[in-house]
């Protein structure tokens, strides 16, 4: 399988990926999983099934105005969960950003990697904020927000829903901190001894060991 394989808090092994076009049954099997309180928050609206054009929309997709990650379990391939971005037509750097994640899987940290490598697809794409609009009764979305991002804001709400703007890290050194820091806060790094430490990891070419000063 192609992607790249992450473990979870827990120890779970899954495989992060991009969408592609032939993921349509995939993404079926994954959303019948969904609980209907899931697919509620997900669509704000009853949805029993994802129709053909639905599943056409949501895989037959350019990478760049449209972008889609998803989690598939590491040992039989089957769909966890996807994080999707949509470029809105009025504002080429923001876009509308929607993450899923089926029930058994959910508070494992999964969403938060499939938010990450989502938003370092975005950057990359030009992105420089997005837009989420959540329904105001949806805690483990909300809670992914504020342990994600610092500086999302409350654009709009009512009785069912919450509007958000999500600014992103730019791409450069202010990117690359904010990637160092987060695989700190996975453990995936040993802490730094130093600040030569920090950036021999955002400005190798320059800090790295052996480099000239």
């Amino acid at each position: 399988m192609k992607g790249k394989r992450i473990f979870l808090r827990d120890g779970s092994q899954v495989l992060i990926r991009p969408v592609a076009q032939g993921d349509a049954a995939l993404l079926a099997e994954g959303f019948s999983r969904l609980s209907v309180e899931s697919r509620w928050l997900r669509f704000l609206t009853g949805k029993p099934e994802l129709s053909q054009a639905e599943l056409r929309y949501f895989t037959e997709i350019d990478h760049h105005d449209h972008e889609a990650i998803a989690a598939l379990d590491y040992l039989d391939g089957r769909a966890l969960g996807i994080a999707r971005y949509i470029r809105h037509r009025e504002d080429p750097e923001a876009a509308e950003l929607a993450i899923t994640v089926i029930d058994d899987w959910q508070g494992r940290g999964l969403g938060t990697e499939l938010l990450t490598d989502l938003t370092d697809r975005a950057r990359h794409e030009g992105i420089r904020r997005f837009t989420a609009l959540i329904a105001a009764d949806n805690e483990a979305a909300l809670g992914l927000l504020e342990d994600t991002s610092t500086d999302a804001q409350v654009t709009h709400h009512d009785q069912g829903s919450v509007e958000y703007d999500i600014p992103l890290a730019p791409v450069g050194l202010g990117g690359e901190l904010h990637a160092l820091l987060r695989d700190l806060g996975r453990r995936q790094l040993k802490p730094p001894r130093s600040i030569r430490d920090i950036l021999a990891v955002v400005i190798p070419d320059r800090f790295a060991p052996g480099a000239d000063e």
